[in-house]
C-alpha cells in the first residue's frame, strides 16, 4: 500500500473503534482524501481527520450524511407504502448494515435494496409503478426491478441471490423472523443478525470481480465486530455458511479485516486463513476502489460517473438510468419509460461521438485483468 491508503487505514481505525493515530507533517492531504472518496469512506474518515485539514472533508462528509437522511426520508415512506398495502418488506444492506456501525450517519449510502415474498412481489411492483416510483431497469430474469424517487435508487427484489452461490432458501426463512431497527428516528425491517450477516459477506463475494471498496469491507468488519464471537460464529454462524460454501471465503475475509482494519484479538476463529491470501486480497481492494473506480484512467476524469455506473449495473441498466434522469418525457410516460436508454444514446451523439468512443475504450479496460483463477481457488471460490 502506498502512503495515503496507509494515512486513510489509520483515519479509519481512529474514527472506528478510537484507536489513536500519529501522522507525518508532510501528508498530501487532498490525495488522501481523493483516496477516501474512491473507497467511499470520506464521512467515515472523516472525524480523525487532524482539524487544520478538514475544512473540505467536513463540506463533503456533511453532504454524505444529507445523503444519508435522504435515504431513510425515502426508505421510510416506501416501507410505510408497503405495509399500509399488507406487504412485508425487508431492508438489504445499505440501512442493514450501517446498525452495526458505532455512528451509522458515516457510513455512505447507496441504493435502497429491499426484498418482499415471492408472492408478493407482483403486487409491490404494481404499487410502486402507481405512487410515482420510475422504472428503470427490469432484469429479465425477474430477480430485481430497480425505480427511482427523489434522487434515490431503489431495488424491489423478489430473489437476492445469483446464480452462483444460492442463498435464497436461508433468506425466504428468515423474511418472516425480520427485526426491527431504528436508525435517527426511522424505523426499518432486516433479516437475523446472522442471516443479515450472510447478505453482506455475499456482497462481498458478488463484487469481488467488478470491483470491492473499503465500504464492503468495514461493512462485514463491524458485522463481525458486533457478532461474531469464537462462540457466536461456531454455534450459530459457521453452520450457514457451511451450507452454501463460503466458509473459506469467509475465514479469508475476516482475516484481512483482523490484519488490516483491528478486529479484535480475541476473534481468532479466522486465524487458520492463509495470511498472503488475506494480503493479496486487500491489496485487490485498496486497488481497484468502490465498484472498481481506482482503475479508470484519470486523465478521463468526465467519463468517471459513466464507468463507475456501467461497472457496477451494467451498460444497458446505466443507459436507462441516464436517460431517464436527463429526459422528464420518459419520467412521466409509461409508454416512454422503457425506451430511456435510447433516449440516452441519442444524447451522446447530440453531445458528440467522441464520448461514446471514450467510454467505449474504457468499458473495454473493465474486463482487463479479471483472469484470477489461482486466486479465487485460495478463497474457496
Amino acid at each position: 500500500m502506498n502512503t495515503n491508503e496507509i494515512v486513510l487505514l489509520n483515519l479509519l481505525k481512529k474514527s472506528l473503534f478510537n484507536i489513536d493515530a500519529t501522522f507525518q507533517t508532510d501528508i498530501d492531504w487532498e490525495a488522501v482524501k481523493e483516496e477516501a472518496a474512491a473507497q467511499t469512506v470520506l464521512a467515515l474518515a472523516e472525524p480523525a481527520v487532524p482539524y487544520s485539514e478538514s475544512k473540505q472533508w467536513q463540506v463533503l462528509a456533511a453532504q454524505s450524511t444529507a445523503h444519508y437522511m435522504r435515504v431513510l426520508f425515502e426508505q421510510t415512506n416506501l416501507l410505510n407504502l408497503l405495509t399500509d398495502n399488507n406487504i412485508p418488506p425487508v431492508i438489504l444492506k445499505g440501512a442493514a448494515a450501517a446498525i452495526y456501525y458505532p455512528k451509522p450517519q458515516l457510513r455512505t449510502m447507496g441504493d435502497i435494496d429491499f426484498i418482499v415474498p415471492e408472492s408478493d412481489f407482483e403486487s409491490a411492483k404494481k404499487l410502486l409503478d402507481e405512487n410515482g416510483y420510475a422504472l428503470y431497469h427490469n432484469f429479465e430474469n425477474g430477480r430485481e426491478y430497480s425505480y427511482i424517487k427523489g434522487g434515490v435508487d431503489i431495488e424491489l427484489h423478489h430473489r437476492y441471490s445469483d446464480l452462483d452461490y444460492n442463498i435464497e432458501p436461508i433468506i425466504k426463512e428468515a423474511i418472516h423472523k425480520s427485526v426491527v431497527h431504528t436508525l435517527n428516528g426511522n424505523t426499518f425491517p432486516t433479516l437475523p443478525d446472522y442471516e443479515n450477516g450472510l447478505v453482506i459477506l455475499d456482497h462481498i463475494r458478488h463484487h469481488l470481480v467488478s470491483g470491492l471498496g473499503l465500504r464492503q469491507i468495514i461493512d462485514w468488519t463491524m458485522f463481525a465486530v458486533n457478532n461474531l464471537t469464537n462462540k457466536n460464529y461456531s454455534e450459530h454462524f459457521l453452520p450457514l455458511i457451511e451450507s452454501v460454501g463460503l466458509v473459506r471465503f469467509c475465514e479469508v475475509i475476516t482475516k484481512m479485516c483482523k490484519m488490516f482494519l483491528w478486529l479484535p484479538e480475541t476473534v481468532t476463529w479466522c486465524d487458520n486463513a492463509d495470511e498472503d491470501t488475506a494480503a493479496e486480497l486487500m491489496q485487490i481492494v485498496m486497488g481497484k476502489g468502490n465498484f472498481g473506480i481506482k482503475e479508470i484512467d484519470k486523465e478521463k476524469r468526465p467519463m468517471r460517473g459513466l464507468v463507475f455506473s456501467i461497472k457496477k449495473d451494467g451498460i444497458f441498466k446505466t443507459l436507462q438510468k441516464m436517460g431517464l434522469s436527463n429526459f422528464k418525457i420518459c419520467q412521466k410516460s409509461r409508454l416512454l419509460r422503457p425506451f430511456a436508454w435510447l433516449f440516452q444514446i441519442f444524447r451522446f451523439v447530440w453531445r458528440g461521438f467522441p464520448s461514446l468512443f471514450s467510454g467505449k475504450k474504457l468499458i473495454n479496460d473493465i474486463h482487463c485483468g479479471n483472469e484470477r483463477v489461482d486466486f479465487f481457488k485460495r478463497l474457496g471460490l
